[in-house]
Formats: structure tokens, sequence, C-alpha cells
């Protein structure tokens, strides 16, 4: 009988818990703690069928999600302005400006960016850039460069473009309203595909000189590119989506023919998968992940089939994916609502708050209990706060309103000498002591929704570029120059799902909360936050507990929100560990905690047996 060492040249290993690394799949391992034989299961990717776009074409360039995304340009005998919307099925919408093929996209469904291409007549090679908005397109600053065969990855505000024809590996990065030119691809090329961000991309596949069918990869880390390992198949004219560690790429031209063929890279090497495209095309467009891709348009030669289809990537079977959930932690001392928090899960401080009279109380926690610690020197509610548990600023508040702020060492709070550029409460706020950034909130009198924002340096406050959309009781995630803004209660008292991107300069609207909420919480960062609790319309009448998780493009609602409903909460903390604190239930100022530990995935796990 053959061993299996035999087979595999090693032993079956002796584990007391499951490994969790992806190299795992595929093994056979014995877990002495169950006392059982084990194996992780292998995963697969499938094209499958879906909605047929209204305009059949190829040269075209997409944005978006699986589920959500938008294809624009293109060509059939001429350059197209042709946009379409889709959902599951398409949608023609408001055209381009500017007629394009052979030109690159970035961003989401509702926030888009157009660049680069031929613009009939053919002589046209352009450098115009357009963004969508969500409903129409605008002309913007255009690229340095103009050229056609480019690839783009990134959001609205923060793109990366890369290569072209002319043949180039020439590199420019958009900031929301203009071009910089950065280090250049170590292999020039064009017709190439990417995937990633404006900061971590990945470049592959392409046409360069003298070799017109490339496998060349490259990754950049928001400085210079970096040669990788190649692609399997050689080619040009393909697509590509996901991310700089988790990328997808398909269909193309090898040169001999137009292929199926669909490769996944894991951050280090690409695998070709035993499933290709039901339909092979070249030129093409594609948006998604590496797990939920989308692949439509295209064509089987240049001169003879403008396709129409439309398919859908599903990968699935190396890990399963887990909720993110909550578990209670250590009570305050004080139950309160409208307070400030700041700091991490297991090093947290919250300050100020109600019942009236405005507290001026502060505690911090450690992960297991909240100690009282010296009191703000005013004392306030609707206050908002930003930073660690050892460098923290709290400013704002009411009654009355505040332009007052207070700087927290670790020891005792301090008034900074100048205040808030205008009295203001229940404002959002991100970032550290030092670069610490607010934005909307209520302005007295009256109470009026704002969209004011303005940055901290540690010592003054400068105002900055308004948010789109005016509301107060909203709360945000990430850094002074890179922040995700969500939910609040707009001019009308009625609680919004509108999320809003700040990239140091602007402002950019992104896809929605699913559930609309003002006073809720958050954590994380701009492109891997969740929000939590809040209060629906009309506002101090209800409560919600539901969770929802960011992952940079699109809010997900997460199967268990908070174990006790609340609204006018302190959060903190990150997407994979947050931390939920006080608040109302409409009945009582809370001292619960609670402690969300984020959404991940684990191995496909299979206990083997002999039946």
């Amino acid at each position: 009988m053959t061993t299996y060492k035999e087979l595999f040249g090693k032993y079956v290993q002796n584990y007391a818990s499951d490994p969790t690394s992806t190299d795992a799949e595929g093994q056979i391992w014995y877990n002495s703690t169950s006392g059982t034989f084990k194996t992780a299961l292998g995963g697969y990717g499938v094209w499958s069928s879906a909605s047929s776009m209204n305009t059949g074409r190829w040269s075209l360039a997409g944005a978006g999600t699986q589920t959500a995304s938008l294809a624009f340009g293109g060509l059939t005998t001429t350059s197209l302005t042709t946009t379409e919307s889709y959902n599951g099925s398409w949608t023609t919408v408001n055209s381009l400006n500017t007629s394009r093929r052979q030109f690159t996209g970035s961003g989401i469904q509702t926030a888009a960016l157009a660049f680069g291409g031929y613009s009939d007549p053919i002589a046209g090679r352009t450098a115009a850039t357009e963004s969508w908005n969500g409903t129409s397109w605008s002309p913007v600053s255009s690229m340095n460069t103009a050229r056609n065969q480019l690839y783009g990855v990134g959001i609205q505000t923060a793109t990366l473009a890369f290569a072209g024809q002319p043949a180039s590996g020439i590199t420019e990065s958009w900031n929301g309203s203009s071009w910089t030119t950065v280090n250049s691809m170590n292999t020039s090329r064009s017709w190439l595909a990417g995937a990633g961000s404006q900061t971590a991309a990945l470049g592959f596949a392409g046409y360069n000189t003298p070799s017109p069918y490339s496998a060349a990869t490259e990754s950049w880390n928001g400085t210079s590119w970096t040669s990788v390992n190649s692609m399997n198949t050689a080619r040009n004219a393909l697509a590509g989506a996901g991310t700089q560690t988790a990328a997808l790429g398909f269909g193309g031209s090898t040169g001999p023919a137009v292929t199926t063929t669909t490769e996944t890279w894991n951050g280090t090497s690409w695998a070709t998968s035993p499933t290709g495209l039901a339909t092979a095309r070249l030129g093409l467009g594609g948006t998604g992940s590496q797990t939920a891709g989308l692949a439509f348009a295209g064509t089987d030669a240049p001169t003879v089939t403008h396709y129409a289809l439309t398919e859908a990537w599903n990968i699935t079977g190396v890990v399963v994916p887990v909720a993110g959930s909550w578990s209670s932690g250590g009570n305050m001392n004080t139950g309160r609502l409208l307070l400030g928090g700041a700091g991490t899960q297991t090093a947290a401080i919250g300050a100020g708050g109600e019942p009236a009279p405005a507290s001026a109380a502060s505690e911090s926690y450690n992960g297991t209990s909240w100690t009282s610690t010296p009191s703000l020197n005013t004392g306030r509610a609707n206050v908002a706060m930003f930073g660690t548990q050892t460098a923290a600023v709290a400013f704002g508040g009411t009654p009355s309103g505040s332009t007052s702020t207070e700087l927290w060492n670790g020891t005792s709070w301090t008034n900074n000498p100048t205040g808030y550029p205008t009295s203001v409460a229940r404002a959002g706020s991100s970032g550290t002591q030092t670069a610490g950034l607010s934005f909307g909130g209520f302005v007295p009198p009256g109470n009026t929704s704002s969209a004011v924002a303005a940055t901290f340096n540690g010592s003054s406050w400068t105002a900055v570029s308004s948010m789109n959309t005016a509301r107060q009781n909203l709360t945000g995630a990430g850094t002074q120059t890179a922040t995700l803004a969500f939910g609040g209660f707009n001019p009308n008292a009625t609680a919004v799902n509108n999320t809003e991107s700040w990239n140091g300069t602007s402002w950019t609207a992104l896809n929605t909360l699913n559930t609309s909420r003002g006073g809720l919480g958050g954590a994380g960062t701009q492109t891997s936050a969740v929000a939590f609790g809040g209060a629906n319309t009309p506002p101090g009448t209800n409560n919600v507990s539901s969770t929802e998780v960011w992952n940079g493009t699109s809010w997900t609602s997460n199967p268990t929100g908070l174990t006790t409903a609340r609204a006018y909460l302190a959060g903190c903390g990150t997407q994979a560990a947050g931390l939920a604190f006080g608040g109302y239930d409409f009945s009582t100022a809370l001292t619960a905690t609670e402690e969300f530990t984020g959404p991940s995935t684990t191995l496909n796990y299979k206990t083997l047996t002999t039946s």
C-alpha cells in the first residue's frame, strides 16, 4: 500500500490546532486535540453568464464592483460616449463629454474617473479627464501626457495612471484636482491591465517592443515600481480586477488567438485557473475583486464581433468568511450620552456628555475596566474628540455651542489658547493630537447642521474645504489627510446615509450606508471602517443596533449588531478591534461597553472519515 510519505515526500504532521496559512490548502494533518485527520479544501473560480449590455463594444473602460459597475466609452465603428450602469442589469445613463476608446477609468459606480484614450478623429490621442458624480460627467484637469492603451487604478480622488501608447512606462498620480508625473514603470508597455490603489498598485502583461505580448508584472509602493513574478500567459488587451496582493487577470490576445485564460495573483505569483471565460475576447472591461469580478464587452477580432456579453467571476472554497461580532466589556463608571471618545479597543478615553448638567467627567479604559481620570476643565455634552488615550483633543459642545479646545496629555486636560474657528457641537472628527480633522456638526443659534471642516496642528485650527452634505451627529474614521465621514442628521433633522471621503484637499461622495442614521459610533480607517448604533428618523425617538463594515468601496451589513441598541454613543479603535461605549437607549444614559471583533476568514476545513 502506498503511503502519504511516498506520495508527497513528507509525513502527516501532528498539530494541536488547525493551521491557518493558505499553504495548508490540499494538505492532510492530524489534529491531536480533536483526534481527527483533517484537510483544507481547495478553492475554485467559475465564470457565469450575466445580463448583456445595451451596446456591444470594445476598447471601453469601467469602474466599480461586481454588483455595482459603470462602463463607459469604447469602439464600434466609431469611438463612443455611451455610459451604462450595472446593478445586475445594465441601464444606459448620461454620456461622456468626449468620445473615446483605448482609455481607462477608476473609482466606483457613483464616483468615477475617465482619462486618456483616442478621441475621434483617429489623430486625436487625448489627455482629457472627466469626473462622474453618479449622474453626469464633467471635464476636469487633463493628464500631463496624452496617451491611449494605458491603465488606471484607485478612487475618484486618488488615482494612479500608468503606461500607454506611444509605448511608455509613464506614471501619473491624481489627487482629485490635478495630475503629477511620478516614477515610471521599469518596462515600457501599452494595452496592459492592473489592480490596486494609488499607493499599492499592480501592473501586468501588455504590449511592448520588440515583444508584442508581455507577461511582465510590476508592483507599485506609492513611490516606485518593482518587477515581480510574471504571468503564466503573455498577452495584451486583457482586463484586470482586485488589489495589489489579490488580483485577477482575464481575456486578451496571445498573438495566435484571443484567449479565455484567467489567472489569479496571491501577492507573490500567478496561478492559471482551470476555468476561463466562456467567450474568448480582447479589449474587454473588468471590475470587482479577485473573488467577485465582472467581465463585459470586448471583441473576438477588431473588425468582426463587438460583444455586449457580461460574465461574473466567483471564487469560493479556500476560505470561509466569518462575520464580525460584539462582546461585552467593562462598564463605565458614569452613564452618559453625547460624549466624546478616542483611542483603541484596549486603550481608550471617554469624556464629557450628559445627563444635564453637561458633564466634565473623564475615564480611561484598559481593555477590561474603566478608571476615572482628571475631569475636563469645561463640562460639556455634544463634544467631539480625536487622538489617543495619552494624547487626545476635545472640542466644541454644549450648552450654547462652544469654541473651546482642550488637550489631554495622559494626566490632565489643558485649555488650548486658540479655540475652534466657530461655535460648534456634535461634529465628526479624526486624526491625532497634532494632525486632527473636524467636520460637520451644528452651529448655534438655531442648531443648524453645518458642512464646515477644519484641521488642527496641535495648537491652532485652520478652516478647509467644506463637506458636500451639511449634517450633525455624524462620525468618521481615518487621519487628517485620509478620512471617511458617514451618517448624521441633515438640517431638516432627518437621518442620512451619506458617506464622504477626504483626501487632504477636498471631499468626495461615495457609496452610502445601508441604514440612514445619526448619533452613531464609528471606528477604523478611510478604507476599512465600521459603523454602529445610532438613531433613525425622527431623532430622539428610536435607536438601532445594526452594524456595517466598509471595505474601501461599499458598506456591508454585518449579520450581528450591538447587543444593546443605542444612539449618541462614542466609538474608537479599528474595524478589526472596535469599541462602543456609553449612549442612550431612550430611557437611560448607558454605562455599557461593547468590543467589536471585525470580519475575517478561516480556511475551509474538512474532517476526513473512512465513510
